[in-house]
């Protein structure tokens, strides 16, 4: 789980700004709130802000860190830092999570020197919410020996010795992390220590890896797994009912490889049989049973691809059925907004693990009852500990019979200066506020000043 994200230096964020999904001081609503070892945490936040006011660049942040963490510095990011003051050039930028992971608390962080495309530091402590205090894992800095906290690895030397090796190897690669080269080739390490203190290298580079899902607009997720089984299109059929779509069934219906190929460049459709099959022969090897599929939105349609036994590829689509009408319509044939609630539809089925989803731009395509909708379906799961992050422009969800005011939080940026990051708790309101009205009337930042654009006085051609 997320606890708190900090960036600086980075797109339109020049000092120190932090997204906290701490619970704040509200005393509504608390089935919204995760508790975790007596530290509340929310299940959802919603980040409000005019175009160009960065509360996108808060996504890119952590989609850009998340990608240096899995891989390393693979392109030139020279660029990236806050271009609106020159000498932040030669400064350092910076990006921390704290996270929960097995009930326990950590903060993991690095430095870049991004104007030179280089790693300068990374940190590793885990956090005692009941001590206030933190503990040393390791820390790092380019071309120096690494810090490691022997204790916490219970001063077994054998560990000890691997690790200062692993990062001798590296110990002047200033692309790459200590994180990453931690999870490239070392299952050996973990399967040997599996209750050593060292398995929390695994354990962080996997949240990453599997629990922190960043989707922009153009994204979906793979819902595959809800579409293979007849139970779960059950679920899925009864969930989309509620959203007032006019859907009343989804079906999966088989389809022609050739109709795949036609729609598929061929180089793509190759690298996704590759992988299903290889994935295959992995899991005949380790006496796996579960079949291999996958899906891909393509021309507008949505396809599935399984591989059932050793020589055989099946291909299958989605069609829907529409309330008092039998003909059986294809996906493309769809809303876009229709289309978006199925790409999102994990978020409201997955029930097995702590992930946390951002959105940019939730809003789009969505209808704002769907819109609102969508969130009071996702805070009202139970048996959830997954997280819910949203960016959006939807006054309709500024609602207090819907969301706390820790829920809140807006971007603000002023005559193209930096961004500043901030939550409603900011101000003390009192709980009955129209804050839907004041938020677009400018009370909170967040908004666009349109007397700045249309000052009183000019007059407007309205045939221009």
């Amino acid at each position: 789980m997320l606890i708190r994200f900090r960036t600086s230096n980075f797109l339109s964020f020049d000092q120190e700004q932090e997204l906290s999904m701490i619970a704040g001081n509200t005393k509504k609503k608390e089935n919204h709130l995760i508790d975790q070892n007596n530290l509340k945490l929310l299940k959802f936040s919603a980040i409000y802000g005019a175009n160009a006011s960065g509360k996108s660049n808060l996504l890119k942040a952590i989609n850009f860190s998340k990608n240096i963490i899995l891989g390393g510095i693979k392109v030139n990011v020279a660029n990236l830092y806050c271009r609106i003051k020159d000498n932040n050039k030669d400064k350092i930028s910076s990006f921390e999570y704290e996270i929960k992971i097995n009930n326990r608390f950590y903060a993991y962080g690095f430095d870049l020197m991004l104007s030179k495309n280089s790693i300068q530091a990374e940190w590793l402590y885990e956090l005692d919410k009941t001590k206030n205090k933190e503990v040393l894992i390791y820390t790092r800095e380019i071309n120096q020996d690494i810090n490691i906290n022997k204790e916490y690895f219970d001063n077994n030397q054998d560990i000890l010795n691997r690790l200062n090796v692993y990062h001798s190897d590296m110990k002047s690669q200033d692309t790459v992390l200590f994180l990453t080269v931690m999870n490239k080739n070392k299952e050996t390490l973990y399967k040997d220590n599996p209750t050593n203190n060292v398995c929390i290298l695994k354990d962080i580079f996997n949240w990453f890896v599997n629990s922190l899902i960043i989707i922009f607009p153009q994204v979906g997720l793979d819902n595959t797994p809800f579409f293979s089984s007849e139970e779960s299109i059950e679920k899925i059929n009864k969930l989309i009912s509620t959203f007032g779509t006019g859907i009343s069934e989804c079906k999966v219906v088989n389809a022609s490889f050739q109709e795949l190929q036609a729609s598929i460049p061929p180089d793509i459709l190759k690298n996704m049989i590759n992988t299903i099959e290889n994935a295959y022969m992995n899991n005949q090897k380790n006496n796996i049973q579960n079949i291999q599929q996958a899906s891909i939105r393509i021309n507008r349609e949505l396809y599935i691809i399984r591989k059932p036994s050793l020589n055989d590829i099946k291909v299958e689509k989605i069609v829907l059925k529409h309330k008092n009408n039998d003909s059986l319509y294809s996906f493309s044939e769809e809303s876009d907004g229709t289309q978006r609630l199925f790409d999102l539809i994990e978020i409201l089925m997955n029930k097995d693990s702590e992930r946390v989803y951002l959105i940019d731009e939730l809003d789009r395509c969505f209808h704002p009852e769907l819109t609102y909708k969508f969130i009071y379906r996702f805070l009202n799961l139970t048996n959830n500990n997954s997280q819910l992050i949203v960016t959006t422009h939807e006054s309709r969800i500024l609602d207090f019979n819907l969301l706390r005011r820790d829920e809140i939080w807006f971007a603000n940026r002023e005559k193209n200066g930096p961004t500043d990051l901030y939550s409603l708790e900011k101000y003390n309101e009192r709980f009955d506020k129209k804050i839907d009205k004041a938020y677009l009337e400018g009370r909170y930042g967040g908004v666009p000043l349109f007397e700045t654009l249309f000052p009183v006085g000019d007059v407007v051609d309205e045939n221009s």
